[in-house]
């Protein structure tokens, strides 16, 4: 394939998270345009995420993303990245690339399963057969969002894996502490938003039940509190509040903070179409612990060497992989060592050797003029 590959990416808004891939994709001398659909809400500012001062070259919000479309001349020129079908322009956007044979794919995470799905799956049906007929290919964040490609009717040969790829802290921090000595308690960290998605409930349930063997463990919940304090009621219900701590919201900037002062990542998800505190956790030689409804559990959790993996909804099968650290203090240093070897195939750079790879093998099988029989 000749260089410079020319992208233009579709983004709903600028992130921390995908800011470093992106900065590793221009240092591969791909020609990358990115167009941010909105702004970083108030919402997510009080979750910790930040507001860029400036967007870097090549970065743009498009209030008006058609007319911006019209306005780029080169247009036409680029593989565009589709993140989905969930805004009317989307549709419109991806309805468009197939009509003109402009080379696109598809990106996006699984979707989380509601009751509302069965009436949708119609569109992901329809939105399956345009990728299928007309698109390059689709880029799966993780091996659930292969999965449900498949079940939208995406065939196999035409699906790549591209999952998130953020900068690691190791750079920032000392490596992950020593274990402590077998009579200190461990450290257990949830770091994220708290609501009933991410299975705080299941957590406070079953660390109740760790306390019973090991009392000396201890929890930090670090995140901003969605259930009006009502995680911390349940904690002084079941009898834990002296061991769990909530934190409140941590800003970008000190998520690598955070993590460095726990044991073990707890992840216990009901959904999560990624789950990227498993790539900033896994970059600091943390052990994690993930439920089976994470996406990026399939692939930075390697169960019993970095990690467990445990049925969403299964508080019982969580508190076992709890007691497993506490009953083998040592445990969390030794899985901590793979996540950081696991860590190095998801590094930015590694990530955009990765989409690289999938563009090449998608223009090789895939060809453009294949495409545009099929219409």
């Amino acid at each position: 394939m000749s260089r410079p590959i020319r992208l233009l990416v579709w983004s709903s808004i600028p992130t921390h998270h995908q800011s470093a891939f992106f900065a590793a994709l221009r240092a591969h001398d791909i020609d990358l345009v990115v167009h941010y659909l909105q702004h970083v809400d108030a919402g997510r500012q009080r979750l910790g995420w930040s507001v860029p001062p400036d967007l870097p070259p090549g970065e743009y919000y498009v209030s008006r993303p058609m007319r911006a479309l019209e306005r780029r001349s080169d247009w036409r020129d680029r593989i565009h990245i589709v993140p989905g079908y969930n805004r009317i322009f989307l549709l419109r956007l991806a309805a468009l690339l197939s009509r003109e044979n402009i080379p696109w794919l598809h990106w996006s995470e699984h979707s989380q399963p509601r009751p509302r799905s069965r009436l949708t799956f119609g569109v992901k049906r329809a939105y399956g057969r345009l990728v299928s007929r007309h698109s390059l290919g689709a880029l799966a964040l993780g091996e659930l969002a292969r999965r449900e490609f498949i079940r939208w009717g995406i065939p196999q040969e035409k699906i790549r894996f591209l999952p998130y790829a953020v900068e690691g802290f190791g750079a920032q921090f000392a490596p992950a502490r020593a274990r402590l000595p077998p009579d200190d308690g461990v450290q257990f960290l949830f770091l994220g938003s708290l609501y009933r998605t991410k299975g705080i409930d299941l957590l406070l349930t079953a660390f109740r039940d760790v306390l019973l063997a090991h009392p000396r463990a201890h929890l930090e919940l670090a995140g901003h509190d969605r259930s009006e304090n009502r995680y911390a009621r349940d904690a002084a219900r079941l009898g834990i509040a002296h061991a769990v701590c909530f934190t409140g919201a941590v800003e970008a900037a000190r998520v690598g903070e955070v993590l460095q002062r726990c044991d073990v990542l707890v992840l216990p998800s009901r959904h999560d179409g990624w789950g990227v505190v498993l790539n900033e956790a896994a970059s600091l030689g943390k052990a994690m612990i993930a439920s089976d409804a994470c996406g990026g559990a399939y692939h930075l959790v390697v169960p019993n060497v970095n990690g467990f993996r445990f049925p969403s909804e299964d508080a019982a099968a969580l508190a076992s992989a709890m007691r497993a650290y506490c009953d083998d203090p040592r445990m969390s240093s030794r899985h901590g060592a793979e996540s950081l070897r696991i860590y190095a195939d998801f590094t930015p750079d590694r990530n955009a050797q990765r989409l690289e790879e999938a563009l090449q093998s998608l223009q090789a099988t895939v060809p453009l003029e294949a495409s545009s029989s099929a219409a």
